[in-house]
C-alpha cells in the first residue's frame, strides 16, 4: 500500500496468553521484513514480556500491567506520546482496539467483529469470520500484518534464549544425572493447562511415564507450575517408578529446559506452545478446544484427540461432561508416543 510507505513507527498490542503471544511471532517478523527500518514497539502483560525477551523483530517492549481506570488512561498517554504511524491489534480485544485508538496512530489495523469489540475505531480492519476447525492462529494473525502489507512467507515461531538461561538447563540436566547415558531420552511431561476441562488425567500421565521408562529407558521430568502441585504429586503417587521433578521455574528457565527435552507431552496449554517454538517434538493432548487453531504449530507436533459428532463446540456449553479428553484413551497417547519414537523423534 502506497500509503503506507512512510511508516517509522509501528505499534503492536498483544493481550494476555502465552499461545496468543508465541503466534503471534511470525506476523511480527512479517512486519520487521517488510519496515526494515521502523521502530516496532510492542505492547504486552508481564508474562508474556517474557516470551518477546530477545526477539530480534522487536525494538520496545513496553508492558502493560494497569488495573484501574486512572491507571489504564493514563497508560493510553503515555502511548500517544510515542507518535506511532501505525497501530497493529493482533487479537480481537476491545480494550486493546481502544488502545490502538487512544494511541494516536495515523493507521489502525485488526478485526472487524463484532461491534462489542470496538473494531469501528480502527481505520482498517479485516472482514472474515473464520469458523472453528478451519484456520490457525498463526494464520488468522498473518491475515492481519498483510492489511498492513506485510505479506512474510516465514512462518517459524520465535522464542529466543540467553546463554544464562540454556546454561541454567544444563545445570539442572548435572545436577539431576541426566547427562549420564546419552542414550536414555529425556522426556518432559507437562499435566496442566488453564482449565480443568482440558485436562487428561494425571494418572494417565503417569502410566505413560512408567511405560517410557520401562520401554524406552527413559528419564521424566514433570513439570509444573503455580497451582499444579497437586497434578505433579498425583503422578508421583500413581507411578512406579520415580520421576524428576521441575517446579517453581522462572519462565525462561522453563523454556530452556523444555528445549532439551527429546519428547514433550502435554495437554493443550502455554508450555506446549513453548515447545513449539523451540521445535521440540510433541504429543499434544486435546480435549474440546479447536485443535485446529491452536495445535503446537511445529512439523514435529501430534494432536492426540477423541474426535466426537459434538465437535466444533462451545467449551463453555459441554452437555457431555467434557468426555473427548475425560474418556481418551491412554493406548491412543501410547501409540503416538510410540510413533514419534519410531520416527526417531
Amino acid at each position: 500500500m502506497s500509503f503506507l510507505e512512510d511508516i517509522r513507527k509501528i505499534l503492536i498490542l498483544r493481550p494476555d496468553g502465552i499461545g496468543d503471544a508465541i503466534n503471534s511471532t511470525p506476523a511480527i517478523s512479517a512486519l520487521r521484513k517488510s519496515y526494515p527500518i521502523a521502530h516496532i514497539s510492542l505492547v504486552a502483560s508481564p508474562l508474556n514480556a517474557e516470551i518477546f525477551a530477545l526477539n530480534p523483530n522487536i525494538d520496545e517492549i513496553i508492558v502493560y500491567n494497569e488495573k484501574s481506570l486512572r491507571g489504564k488512561l493514563h497508560f493510553c498517554e503515555n502511548l500517544r506520546l510515542g507518535n506511532y504511524d501505525l497501530a497493529v491489534v493482533l487479537c480481537n480485544v476491545p480494550e486493546c482496539n481502544l488502545m490502538a485508538y487512544l494511541s494516536g496512530s495515523r493507521y489502525r489495523f485488526g478485526w472487524k467483529y463484532p461491534r462489542r469489540k470496538l473494531g469501528f475505531v480502527l481505520t482498517h480492519r479485516f472482514n472474515q469470520r473464520d469458523p472453528k476447525g478451519t484456520k490457525h492462529e498463526v494464520d488468522r494473525n498473518m491475515d492481519i500484518v498483510r492489511l498492513a502489507g506485510a505479506d512474510g512467507d516465514n512462518k517459524e515461531l520465535s522464542l529466543c534464549l540467553s546463554e544464562e538461561e540454556r546454561a541454567f538447563a544444563q545445570d539442572f540436566i548435572y545436577s539431576h544425572n541426566l547427562d549420564k547415558n546419552p542414550k536414555s531420552p529425556i522426556i518432559g511431561i507437562h499435566p496442566g493447562g488453564s482449565a480443568h476441562e482440558k485436562l487428561w488425567s494425571a494418572e494417565n500421565f503417569a502410566i505413560i511415564a512408567d511405560r517410557l521408562i520401562s520401554e524406552f529407558n527413559a528419564q521424566i521430568i514433570i513439570f509444573n507450575g503455580p497451582g499444579e502441585e497437586d497434578l505433579a504429586k498425583r503422578i508421583q503417587n500413581a507411578m512406579i517408578n520415580k520421576p524428576i521433578f521441575a517446579a517453581g521455574l522462572k519462565l525462561r528457565h522453563f523454556a530452556a529446559l523444555v528445549e532439551r527435552c527429546s519428547l514433550f507431552i502435554c495437554n493443550d496449554s502455554g508450555p506446549m506452545h513453548i515447545a513449539a517454538a523451540l521445535k521440540v517434538p510433541i504429543t499434544a493432548i486435546f480435549g474440546p478446544t479447536d485443535h485446529v487453531r491452536w495445535r503446537p504449530y511445529n512439523e514435529k507436533a501430534i494432536v492426540v484427540r477423541k474426535d466426537m459428532d459434538c465437535w466444533p463446540c462451545s467449551i463453555n456449553k459441554c452437555k457431555k461432561s467434557f468426555e473427548c479428553i475425560k474418556s481418551l484413551p491412554v493406548d491412543n497417547v501410547w501409540n503416538i508416543v510410540s510413533k514419534q519414537f519410531d520416527a526417531g523423534l
